[in-house]
């Protein structure tokens, strides 16, 4: 599978590679899919809490915390 990315997704992706040992940018990217496919089975709340722990660790958000729950709030009200 190919993907495009930005030049800023790029940039990223390189350097999580260094940073965290993967031998390839493949091997992030494959783990990466592992993980969201694993997020997946959680409970929309606690899959969020994942994500935003993931997010402040690789790239700080330009959310808040209160607008990822608010998020959460309003898709646990689409189930």
């Amino acid at each position: 599978m190919s993907a495009k990315l930005t030049r800023r997704e790029a940039e990223l992706l390189g350097r999580l590679t260094k940073e965290y040992g993967f031998i390839s940018k493949s091997e992030a990217i494959r783990s990466a899919v592992r993980l969201y496919l694993n997020l997946l089975e959680l409970r929309s709340k606690d899959r969020l809490r994942m994500l935003q722990l993931i997010n402040e660790l690789i790239a700080p958000s330009l959310r808040t915390s209160s607008e990822l729950v608010e998020e959460g709030h309003r898709e646990d009200d689409m189930l």
